[in-house]
């Protein structure tokens, strides 16, 4: 599975005192979890998801604990425009819209009183916005095209800005789909 990555680093990264090697050494390193299938891993085992396999490797490398919360759960949808019915479900395997992506952010900003705590947040996010069947429906290429634009312009770019407001010092990796 390739992954398109894409840095986005907050400007206030720049602006925040380091923690020294002794803080960083001691504090387990946060990694959070947001968005659709992709992050969360539909279908596979655990071993398998691609942020497991971050956190591991995040361990191997930097040599500290990692503790991850997982938000992201099949059919997510970025903002409630896109939803069109009110299931939920507690289970992440079960394709439902809700809760949105903004939802995750608000559970998240709920969990964690210390923002600044977030290290790395995972995200990926609207492709269930546009549509699987709009997605694999080849007369509909210029539509689409309108639609992800739509879809996956102006929303995916304020939904990167929340999360980098919301978590200062982390570092925000969007990835990309595989290809359909």
């Amino acid at each position: 599975l390739a992954l398109i990555v894409l840095l986005v680093a907050p400007p206030a990264v720049a602006q925040r005192a380091e923690p020294t090697s002794e803080q960083s050494a001691t504090r387990p390193y946060h990694m959070l979890v947001l968005g659709d299938s992709i992050s969360w891993g539909q279908g596979l085992k655990t071993e398998n998801k691609s942020w497991y396999l971050v956190k591991l490797w995040l361990e191997k490398s930097t040599g500290r604990a990692v503790t991850e919360k997982v938000e992201a759960h099949s059919g997510a949808v970025i903002e409630r425009s896109s939803v069109t019915d009110s299931y939920t479900s507690t289970n992440a395997e079960v394709n439902v819209a809700q809760p949105t992506l903004h939802d995750e952010i608000d559970n998240a900003l709920r969990a964690y009183p210390d923002r600044s705590q977030i290290d790395l947040v995972l995200v990926s996010g609207c492709g269930n916005d546009v549509g699987i069947v709009n997605l694999l429906n080849a007369a509909n290429a210029e539509e689409v095209k309108h639609m992800t634009e739509e879809k996956c312009g102006p929303p995916v770019e304020r939904l990167l800005h929340r999360i980098a407001t919301s978590f200062p010092a982390a570092k925000v990796i969007l990835t990309g789909y595989y290809q359909f």
